[in-house]
């Protein structure tokens, strides 16, 4: 009996081999399923990656992480960077020409404090999410986060600005009788034009007060206005003292008009009554020629008749009206002026405007005239004052280039001025020299003439010094006291012949010891208190002699 042996065939593929192939099935399912449910890849363009890593910083719509930064890249031109992200596949829908794009970090200023939860998280890049028509995986983001939040209900307006004094930023205040209403959001500017374009957001429901004749003005800082009747301080709230902020309304008269649609243009205006008179649509325009100066008249200057306020200057030096150069002698500086038939409590229409004009015509060639007269004393602003005068000059003139002519009179103070200055040139056109030389001469008599006074009492004194008044007075007594002598003596009958002639002599001796001074006194009176330096030769006489 023999052995027979049986062949099986053996199996290909060894068992140890399905371990790895189901591992490698796993894992391209694993691809297949990332690779299917991974979300785009997009393209953000930034002035710099401050902040951003790579791997690290997420994106994310409302706090919530949608996407993560996988690159960045130096733009070719080096003026920014290029941040390489991708998003879940469930934001995948958020991309349109809508989505904005920022950089979430720390802000701190005086209209906005923002980003203080970066601090100990890092930055982050947020996205919004509105909805759109058209996809797009490349975007620019913005240079700061928007001030509105995406979605916030409300109602958005363009406010432009043409003067250079009221300029905002982004976040400055928009406020409605106290309460913060709206923000500033963009800032446009035409180079072309040279003018500024806001872009700013008014919250519901407030959006609702804003129709087309509602006006925007200016409540920055704090204004001090000077009037005849005090100091009044007109400030606003908190935000706008510390930072720029405007307010709307309807001026008072206005009626409430038509809704209007979103991204509706409005006009800033410097304050409340700026933004009053624009309510006014109708407006009769006049030119006044101005032979003065118009230093203190300003663009907006109000025109008031009888104190009240009818119209304003709208144009100093006309260019429309040529009347000459201003080098010319006499050169009147044109100045146009506006006055609404509604100030003047007409009709704010065609009817009114026509009323106005034909009662302005009559007046003018009346006795109507318009002075500048100064406002404020502090600040020099002129204002035009129309009023009738008596007795005017006959004017020649008045149209110019279809533009009815006020005659103009110079105000009080301007003559004033006038004359002052016209005393002035005449005390110009005086000889000052020969007048100051003339005083010098005078001043130098003065001077000899007191020098003169002070020599004769010098004199005076010595003529009072050297004379011996006690002398003369015990002479004068003994004289006296024989007189008296003689008298008593005479009237008891006890004097005797020669006893008088005695007594007789000793007075004639008297006499002549005081005859020198009564000589003296007698040629000079004034010989006491001014000498002539002549010396008296007295020659006396002898005595007579008795021949009895």
């Amino acid at each position: 009996m023999t052995d027979s042996a049986t062949i099986k065939p053996t199996t290909r593929i060894s068992k140890v081999w399905i371990i790895p192939i189901i591992a490698l099935l796993v894992a391209g399912w694993m691809v297949y399923y990332q690779w299917h449910n991974q979300g785009p890849l997009i393209t953000i363009d930034m002035s710099s990656a401050n902040g951003i890593e790579v791997n690290k910083t997420p994106i994310k719509v409302r706090d919530l992480e949608v996407g993560l930064v996988k690159k960045i890249e130096l733009k070719p031109d080096l003026n920014g960077v290029t941040v390489t992200a991708r998003l879940e596949n469930s934001a995948a829908h958020l991309l349109n020409e809508n989505t904005r794009f920022w950089v979430v970090a720390p802000r701190v200023s005086f209209s906005e404090v923002s980003g203080l939860n970066t601090l100990l998280s890092g930055s982050f890049i947020a996205m919004t999410a509105e909805s759109g028509t058209q996809e797009k995986e490349h975007f620019n983001a913005l240079e700061r986060p928007p001030v509105t939040p995406p979605g916030t209900p409300g109602l958005h307006v363009i406010l432009s600005s043409d003067t250079d004094d009221l300029t905002y930023k982004p976040g400055d205040a928009i406020i409605y009788k106290g309460f913060k209403v709206g923000e500033f959001e963009e800032v446009n500017f035409d180079v072309e034009h040279g003018l500024i374009d806001y872009r700013a957001f008014i919250h519901a429901p407030y959006h609702n007060l804003i129709d087309e004749n509602t006006r925007f003005w200016n409540v920055s800082g704090v204004k001090l206005q000077l009037a005849s009747n005090g100091v009044t301080i007109q400030a606003g709230s908190l935000e706008t003292l510390l930072a720029n902020g405007i307010t709307f309304g309807n001026p008072q008269g206005d009626l409430n008009g038509e809704p209007i649609a979103n991204d509706s243009r409005f006009t800033i205006y410097a304050d409340y009554n700026a933004a009053a008179d624009e309510r006014f649509r109708y407006s009769a325009q006049y030119i006044l020629l101005i032979k003065e100066s118009v230093r203190g008249l300003t663009k907006g200057a109000p025109v008031e008749y009888r104190g009240l306020q009818i119209g304003k200057v709208a144009a100093i030096n006309y260019d429309d009206i040529e009347v000459g150069s201003l080098l010319d002698d006499e050169y009147p500086i044109p100045v146009l002026i506006n006055i609404y038939p509604g100030k003047a409590r007409l009709a704010d229409s065609e009817e009114g405007l026509e009323f106005l004009r034909l009662r302005f015509a009559r007046w003018i060639n009346k006795n109507l005239r318009a002075t500048l007269r100064m406002g404020n004393i502090l600040t020099g602003g002129l204002y035009v004052d129309l009023q009738h005068v008596s007795d005017p000059l006959p004017t020649d003139q008045l149209t110019i280039k279809g533009y009815d002519i006020i005659p103009t009179v110079s105000s009080e103070f301007t003559q004033l001025t006038q004359k002052a200055d016209a005393i002035l040139d005449k005390i110009n056109a005086l000889p000052l020299e020969t007048l100051v030389k003339d005083i010098t001469e005078v001043v130098a008599t003065l001077n000899d003439a007191a020098e003169s006074v002070n020599t004769a009492s010098d004199n005076f004194d010595a003529s009072i010094a050297e004379l011996d008044t006690k002398v003369l007075n015990q002479q004068i007594q003994q004289s006296l006291k024989a007189f008296e002598k003689l008298l008593k003596h005479y009237s008891e009958g006890g004097l005797s012949k020669s006893e008088i002639a005695d007594t007789v002599n000793a007075l004639q001796e008297t006499l002549r010891a005081i005859q020198p001074l009564l000589i003296q006194l007698n040629k000079t009176p004034n010989g006491l208190i001014f000498s002539d330096n002549t010396d008296i030769n007295i020659q006396p006489r002898a005595r007579e002699q008795n021949n009895e």
